[in-house]
Formats: C-alpha cells, sequence, structure tokens
C-alpha cells in the first residue's frame, strides 16, 4: 500500500554533506539526486538551503525527500505549502512516498544522525486560528513580502510591516454564505498592532479585528455577519509563567528594616551600660565593706 508521510527536522548540515544516509535500517540507498523547486521567491524566502531526493531498495522500495530551510519557522510554513502530513521538529521537511513501514522510532534515529540539530521552538500563531469550518490544505503561513504577495497579494507588505517584526498566517473557512479568506498577524506588542490594525481597516472590503498583539482581517466577505463570527473566534491569551522565589526575604520595606537595626543597637548599648554601671556599684560595695583588696597595676618596662 503506498503510503506518504512528511517529518521535520532541523539540523545545520554542511553544504556538501547528504543529507539522506547510505542505509536506512534495512533498506540501502541506490540513488541520490538534487530537487529542482518552483516558485524559487518563496523558497528563498523561507531559506532554502538544500534540498535532495534518495532512492531506497530492499524488502519495498521507497523514495525519500528532503528540504533543508534556514528555521522551524520556515519548516512549518513549507510544511503547510507542500500540504503533506508532518512531523516538524526542526528546518528539515522529509517526505517519505512508496511502500515504506515507518518505524515509530525513526524519529530519534534521525535525530541522532542528523549534526548540528537544533530543536528550536515553533511559533504559537497558528495556534489561534479557528478550528471549525476550516478548509483542508488551505494555511499558509508568511515570513515576508514575497510569501505574502504570493498567497495574498491584496495586502501590501507595508501594511503588514514585516520590519516591525510581523509574521502572518492566512487560511480559509467555509460558510452558509460562501468561503471566507481569514490573515492574523502578530506583532511584538499590542501598542504596535493597535497601529498597525488602523492600516489593515483602510484596505478595500477589509474587516478587522485587534486581539492583544494580533491583528485579524478577512478581505471582501461574502457576508459581513459571517465575518464578524469568524473574526469573533480570535481572541488572543498571553501565556505567563510566574517563578516564585523560595528563599525570598522577609516581607517589609528598606524603613522598617533600618528602624529594626536602630532598635537592636539602642538595646546593645543600653544593657552595655547598665552592666558597667551595675559591676562598678558591686566593686564600690565590696571595698567599702572590706572583702576586697586593692589590686596591683602590672607595669611592662618596655625601655629598658
Amino acid at each position: 500500500m503506498s503510503r506518504c508521510l512528511g517529518f521535520v527536522l532541523l539540523a545545520a548540515l554542511p553544504a556538501a554533506a547528504a543529507i539522506w544516509p547510505e542505509q536506512l535500517y534495512d533498506h540501502k540507498r541506490t540513488k541520490l539526486e538534487p530537487i529542482l523547486v518552483s516558485d524559487k521567491p518563496v523558497w528563498e524566502e523561507y531559506g532554502l538551503e538544500a534540498a535532495e531526493r534518495a532512492t531506497y531498495s530492499g524488502a519495498t522500495g521507497f523514495t525519500a525527500s528532503a528540504y533543508r530551510l534556514k528555521d522551524s519557522t520556515s519548516a512549518l510554513a513549507a510544511i503547510q505549502w507542500l500540504s503533506k502530513p508532518a512531523l516538524q521538529i526542526g528546518n528539515y521537511v522529509l517526505i517519505f512516498e512508496g511502500n515504506f513501514q515507518l518505524p515509530k522510532q525513526l524519529q530519534d534515529y534521525l535525530t541522532i544522525q542528523l549534526p548540528r540539530l537544533d530543536q528550536a521552538a515553533l511559533p504559537t500563531l497558528p495556534d489561534f486560528l479557528p478550528k471549525a469550518n476550516l478548509v483542508a490544505n488551505s494555511r499558509r503561513y508568511v515570513v515576508g513580502p514575497t510569501s505574502l504577495n504570493y498567497f495574498e497579494p491584496r495586502i501590501s507588505p507595508s501594511v503588514a510591516a514585516f520590519s516591525l517584526g510581523a509574521e502572518g498566517q492566512l487560511a480559509k473557512y467555509s460558510s452558509p454564505a460562501g468561503e471566507l479568506n481569514l490573515a492574523i498577524f502578530s506583532y511584538p506588542t499590542p501598542q504596535i498592532a493597535r497601529e498597525r490594525a488602523v492600516e489593515f481597516q483602510r484596505l478595500a472590503g477589509a474587516v478587522v479585528k485587534r486581539s492583544g498583539s494580533l491583528v485579524a482581517v478577512t478581505l471582501a466577505p461574502p457576508s459581513a455577519d459571517e465575518a464578524e463570527k469568524l473574526l469573533g473566534k480570535v481572541n488572543y491569551q498571553a501565556n505567563l509563567t510566574w517563578s516564585e522565589n523560595v528563599n525570598k526575604p522577609p516581607e517589609g520595606n528598606v524603613g522598617d528594616l533600618i528602624l529594626g537595626a536602630v532598635k537592636l543597637i539602642g538595646a546593645l548599648v543600653g544593657f552595655t551600660i547598665l552592666a558597667g554601671l551595675a559591676y562598678a556599684g558591686f566593686r564600690i560595695v565590696m571595698r567599702k565593706w572590706g572583702v576586697t583588696h586593692d589590686e596591683e597595676m602590672v607595669t611592662l618596662h618596655l625601655q629598658e
């Protein structure tokens, strides 16, 4: 039975090194060739560094294609563009085609084999896409002007403002009134998103919503009500992690600390004075009663 499954792994390999090993489990590599990609400007923006296809023979034959990109975000964008099932680990997109039963430990095996593996975190922007009524294989991730113009030319790069750190997630949704397009752009701060939302509202036929540091927009929707329903599902929620210091100092301000120190010093000085007076009084009483005798002074004759 024919199967097609994609994998993504991040690694920075030498340019001359082959991505695919000569032996993959009980399969031997019989052919290795570069992949000639189309739409080169988009691939260049994604940072495509290498692409090759290997043919393996064994009990069953199959082909394995690999695309090495600059980072995990670009790999995610490539996976959405290729529209194939994938498991992403880094900046490599690996696609298996043929009668090949993939072992469960293949991911761990390739993670060990690939040099300079860098498992960078994936962007969270795709998580803000509404799940209901999402059109299959319609997601597209944009990281710059080229991919934006390729997938959604109605939005200009100057409006998206990638120079301010923007990234975009595009998708299509079905509705009773017809298909809607949705674009969500993320920005470093809510203030920047608020400013960009004003620019998005100037686009023809745009319905815009800002939520936190996100700006969601649908262009020329078939129904204003359906557009509002879709945008209402886009909500930004910041996840904060609070780490409490177990060895934190006692509660209180600096003034209380200084006041406490003054009180302690005053108590010590007072105790010292009282102890000195008590000892002096004791010696006077003992001398008056003749119980004690005068102590001789010990002199050290250092000059001699």
